[in-house]
């Protein structure tokens, strides 16, 4: 027969519980400083600026030091005035590098009048076997905007791609170790590092990919200071393993109010909450802009 608790021990039990209970109540967010900046200086300055652009739903991430930037995809097809537009407003000129996560509309619609408004020196591609590759016209003519404007093109598969856009950041593009026909499971995981900081845009990667890339992974190169929460916050793509290895402080959600996929979903919500992460939503707050220099990242508000 099992021994008793003492009374001392149940009281010792209820003051741990009512502790836990406690600490969960006064949870916050870790701090996340703001500055202010004017958007006609963003090309002025030194300081390293990545926007994760209000595409509604759908993804759309420029980083940009002075007059030059990478994009990493360009949201739905209606959306791609608003990328150019914005390209523009910020002041950047040339674009070193464009990323096409996957073949989905709402990451890679945009993208094709990006690249005829700025071209691009290069475009970074997920390789596809032929039963896997899509057939939409919005892959169509991203395809064939590459080739009108004879961008040098890259289809990665199981390997790496690495791109110095400046001196002070280096975009690192790691490609899905298995080929899939859920094309999600098809995008490339982006790492930019920007002088000491690092920020992580997976795309729509789901459990499948990350798990994948997981077990193939060093750990100790996954980790950022802040990450887009993976196919805009949904529950099929909170693998925890990857994301504590990643172990960020903040993390950002590309997503349009009250849209029909209920994104963010409520398991993404929870592991944020659970993680002491600041979360940050494009629904909520428009385009979001982190301006990041030797000593670190702020918010521009």
């Amino acid at each position: 027969m099992a021994r008793r608790k003492s009374k001392k021990q149940t009281k010792k039990l209820i003051g741990i519980i009512i502790a836990i209970i406690l600490a969960f109540l006064a949870y916050e967010a870790k701090d996340l400083s703001t500055t202010s900046v004017n958007p006609d200086e963003f090309a002025k300055d030194d300081a390293v600026y990545v926007h994760f652009i209000d595409v509604g739903q759908g993804s759309a991430t420029l980083i940009q030091q002075g007059k030059k930037g990478v994009i990493i995809d360009a949201g739905e097809k209606d959306y791609g005035e608003t990328v150019v537009n914005y390209i523009e407003s910020v002041g950047v000129e040339e674009i070193a590098l464009a990323v096409a996560s996957h073949p989905h509309s709402d990451h890679i619609g945009g993208l094709d009048e990006v690249l005829y408004a700025y071209s691009a020196s290069e475009i970074v591609l997920p390789e596809l076997t032929e039963s896997n590759t899509p057939t939409t016209r919005v892959y169509e003519d991203l395809l064939i905007a590459i080739d009108d404007r004879d961008i040098p093109a890259r289809f990665i598969f199981d390997d790496t791609f690495y791109c110095n856009m400046t001196n002070d950041v280096e975009v690192i593009v790691t490609a899905p170790t298995e080929q899939s026909d859920n094309l999600n499971d098809m995008s490339l995981l982006c790492y930019i590092n920007c002088f000491d900081t690092t920020f992580f845009v997976p795309g729509d990667a789901e459990n499948g990919e990350l798990r994948s890339v997981y077990n193939e992974s060093d750990i100790y190169d996954l980790g950022a200071d802040v990450m887009a929460m993976a196919h805009h916050g949904s529950s099929t793509s909170i693998y925890e393993p990857y994301l504590d290895a990643v172990n960020a402080d903040v993390a950002v959600i590309s997503c349009g109010k009250d849209n029909s996929y209920g994104h963010p979903h409520d398991e993404a919500m929870d592991y944020i909450t659970e993680n002491n992460m600041t979360s940050l939503r494009t629904d909520e707050m428009g385009d979001i802009v982190f301006k990041v220099t030797e000593e670190g990242y702020s918010l521009v508000n």
